[in-house]
């Protein structure tokens, strides 16, 4: 991603949080299959850890209740 890093963090934490939502509830985006919502959150999770615990998640997020 070309982006300054303030604008890129805000990008990648939003994708982050969205593939989270979209794993937890699937009414969120039908288009979207769980497992690949968890399988993009994991990818981001581990590409950008800092970004992720500055969110309060983790690695399981994708699993807990909304």
């Amino acid at each position: 991603m070309h982006a300054r890093k303030q604008v890129r963090d805000i990008l990648v934490a939003k994708k982050m949080r969205r593939w989270c939502d979209i794993a937890r509830c699937r009414s969120l985006d039908r288009r979207c299959a769980p497992g690949r919502a968890r399988k993009n959150y994991w990818y981001l999770f581990d590409r950008y850890p800092e970004i992720a615990t500055k969110l309060g998640l983790h690695e399981w997020s994708v699993f807990e209740r909304l």
